[in-house]
């Protein structure tokens, strides 16, 4: 806040205007001089702060001037004294007279030491004093303010506005004994920027502890900036003060803080040099990799040779060629470019870098001929040929390997180089240029390992060629010679299938046997294995022996092989007649393979055996299924079997279904009426009574004899049961009884259903002949 702004606040909000409170305790009718004129000046005073008109309201206030004046000569030391000074010095600043104001001012504030009239009179004269930069002055006067204030707003300000006195005045005693004072107000908002100055002053004083224990309380500030500068600081001084434990932490702090961003560069060099004065070569790196911060050429090039030489104690050796090539960059003159290019190209290669063959290139462009005889040109030859055959580029391959001179490199690398010519040949499909390859390979390494693939793929390329037998006798003669039980698995399955392609059947499956017998085979090669040997035993009609081979290819690769075995056991279980075993065999081509298509007359065979058996709820789902495909038509004993099934386990839709495929084959009126009936019921349990009726009608028009004939007459009542009317369904039980019955079961039955209908009506008529049926 400016010093005018807080003028104005004392003035208005602390100090009454003159005569504004009359003194209480004066005697009216008492002759009192003093007063009388002290009240004459407040009056005419008054009167001018009130007047609109500039011309009079000056005339009242030069009224009031002289009376304040007449009065302070007559009464100089009367209580109202100070006051009038003070309104005296005011009438004068509303005039002008600048001068007169501040020696009335001054003549109150040293006068009394107390009072609200010394405190606005100080401030008038210190807000006067620093604006016109007389510092030293506007400091006595702002710790007179400070001490005679009650306001501590006032208070807060006033001292520090004296500190800022004494910073004007370059006093480093005023300053220390101002901020120490801004400090000791409990509450001043002021207090965070005066120990931040007071820190500063201690540094700049070479006061290196106090200052340190100023900046480390300044570390915990939530202003960024202030704390940026803090926890710099503490590093600093606890650097000066030989701290270096302390200097560490306050240097890795300071890299922490964003608003540090200037002075980035030069912590994160000091702190890598104390790390690595002290040999800590992890710390080191871990500093360094911190960020790159600006730093002049000399400054960047130290940083990168510290790093690289800690890099280089931890033996990363990449990560020094990496930093070699960064200070080759940065000096030239520092090493030459032939190695720095060296460096830089096993480091890319190492690393897989994405432009390591066109750099390569270049450089062998630029030395090779210069270079010829230089085991560097023939590294990174050998490297370059080595990238090209991984990224499978053989006809580069080949070119630089034939450039190779192999005496200017390890000897470690000759049959890895011989190696890989022999296998770009191959992938070049060269045939002639591949065969040499091998042969040079193998007359030169003839214990090497590598020997046995070459073999391999020398077979390979035969076969390839149309010349089986040269490859078989290789495949084999590997075969035998081999303990590795991967490659013997490789040689199995190729024989394998150039024997099933030959369709030698006996040695093909001597191969799928060789393969059950190879320890730790995988489980999908175990069960490819097995569906083969089944499959030889059902070429030879040997169904018993293939089975338990196709079951466990089945049990081992379900996912592969469910969908071949399954319909082969459900077949072979069909045709031996075995109803558990089919089921069995159904039930695990369901679960292993879905999709998977069975033979409709079987599921038919089946659902209809079980349904036979009296087992409906077992054999009704296969039927269904079996059923369920048109092209499998079935016979109308199948489709009544079905349909009653369905009736027993209450599926009426599907009885329904079943009862009219019936009719539509069966040409029997009989048979139609039994169909009929078997509608009627699926109707009824669909509560379908209206089609119910009609069918057991059609049924009964088709002139049915015997035990059916009843039992359509009976069923009529049974509908109306289900219907819920016992009324009409008495005619029928009573007629079937009376008339129909023949047989002391069918006139037992009927009774039986005439007495709980006739109590199902319940009516007086009913109960009455229901006495006559109960005899």
């Amino acid at each position: 806040m400016k010093i005018r702004a807080l003028l104005t606040i004392l003035i208005g909000l602390s100090l009454p205007s003159p005569g504004q409170e009359p003194d209480q305790d004066k005697d009216p009718l008492r002759v009192d001089p003093a007063r009388d004129l002290y009240d004459l000046a407040t009056l005419n005073y008054n009167d001018a702060r009130n007047e609109k008109d500039p011309g009079k309201r000056e005339r009242d206030y030069r009224i009031a001037a002289k009376k304040f004046d007449q009065f302070l000569r007559t009464f100089p030391r009367d209580e109202k004294a100070i006051e009038a000074w003070y309104f005296l010095g005011m009438t004068y600043r509303q005039i002008g007279e600048d001068e007169a104001s501040r020696t009335c001012f001054k003549t109150a504030a040293s006068t009394w030491k107390t009072g609200k009239f010394v405190e606005a009179s100080a401030l008038f004269l210190a807000s006067d004093d620093y604006k016109d930069g007389k510092w030293r002055d506007a400091a006595k006067w702002f710790q007179i303010v400070a001490d005679t204030t009650k306001n501590e707003e006032i208070k807060h300000q006033s001292l520090y506005r004296r500190f800022l006195c004494f910073h004007k005045l370059e006093d480093k005693g005023g300053m220390l004994l101002s901020l120490k004072a801004v400090l000791a107000n409990e509450g001043s908002p002021y207090a965070e920027k005066a120990r931040l100055a007071l820190a500063r002053l201690y540094r700049d004083s070479k006061s290196t502890r106090q200052a340190h224990e100023q900046f480390v309380i300044l570390s915990k500030s939530r202003d960024a900036r202030i704390r940026a500068e803090a926890v710099f600081q503490a590093a600093v001084t606890a650097q000066a003060l030989g701290d270096k434990s302390l200097t560490k932490t306050w240097f890795r702090k300071t890299l922490s803080e964003a608003q540090a961003k200037d002075v980035k560069g030069k912590t994160q060099l000091a702190l890598m040099n104390l790390h690595y004065k002290d040999k800590q070569w992890q710390d080191v790196i871990e500093v360094f990799r911190i960020g790159n911060f600006e730093l002049d050429k000399n400054a960047e090039l130290q940083r990168l040779i510290m790093a690289a030489k800690s890099y280089d104690a931890l033996d990363q050796k990449n990560e020094v060629t990496k930093l070699y090539q960064q200070i080759a960059k940065l000096s030239p003159g520092s090493a030459s470019s032939f190695d720095a290019a060296y460096n830089v190209l096993v480091r890319d290669h190492e690393k897989d870098a994405r432009g390591f063959a066109q750099s390569a290139e270049a450089f062998l462009t630029s030395y090779a001929t210069e270079k010829a005889k230089d085991p560097k040109i023939h590294s990174i030859r050998l490297l370059l040929a080595e990238h090209y055959y991984s990224a499978k580029s053989y006809e580069k391959a080949i070119s630089h390997y034939r450039l190779l001179d192999l005496s200017l490199v390890d000897a470690s690398n000759t049959l890895g180089v011989r190696y890989h010519v022999a296998k770009s040949q191959l992938a070049l499909k060269n045939e002639k240029g591949a065969l040499a390859a091998i042969a040079a390979f193998i007359t030169q390494f003839p214990e090497a390992k590598q020997c046995t693939q070459l073999r391999l793929d020398r077979a390979e390329l035969l076969n390839a060629a149309g010349r089986e037998a040269e490859a078989v006798g290789d495949y084999e003669a590997i075969l035998l010679s081999t303990t590795d039980q991967k490659l013997k698995r490789i040689l199995i399955l190729r024989l394998a299938a150039i024997y099933q392609e030959q369709e030698s059947w006996e040695k093909f499956a001597a191969m799928q046997n060789k393969l059950l017998l190879l320890p730790g085979i995988d489980q999908k090669t175990e069960a490819s294995a097995n569906f083969w040997l089944g499959w030889n035993e059902l070429r030879l009609k040997n169904s018993a022996k293939a089975e338990p081979y196709l079951r466990k290819a089945r049990t081992l690769d379900p996912k592969t092989f469910a969908s071949k075995v399954s319909p082969i056991l459900i077949k072979n279980a069909f045709k031996a007649g075995n109803l558990d075993l089919l089921e069995k065999e159904i039930n695990l081509a369901r679960k292993d393979s879905p999709k998977t298509e069975l033979s409709s007359s079987i599921l038919q065979w089946l659902g209809a055996t079980l349904i036979k058996k009296g087992e409906d709820q077992r054999g009704w789902p296969f039927l269904d299924e079996g059923l369920a495909d048109k092209t499998t038509p079935a016979k109308p004993l199948v489709w009544k079997l079905y349909t009653q099934a369905s009736l027993n386990l209450d599926k009426h839709a599907d009885a329904l279904r079943g009862a009219g495929n019936i009719l539509n084959l069966e040409e029997n009126a009989y048979r139609k009426a039994e169909a009929l009936y078997l509608k009627s019921q699926a109707h009824t349990g669909l509560k379908q009574f209206d089609e119910a009726r009609q069918a057991a009608s059609d049924a009964l028009d088709l002139r049915p004899a015997g035990d059916l004939d009843i039992r359509l007459r009976m069923f009529a009542g049974d509908i109306d049961i289900a219907a819920g009317k016992p009324d009409a369904a008495i005619r029928h039980y009573i007629v079937v009884e009376s008339t129909y019955a023949k047989t002391a079961a069918d006139k037992k039955e009927a009774l039986a259903k005439v007495i709980s209908t006739l109590k199902a009506i319940g009516t007086p008529k009913a109960l009455e002949l229901l006495k006559d049926y109960q005899k």
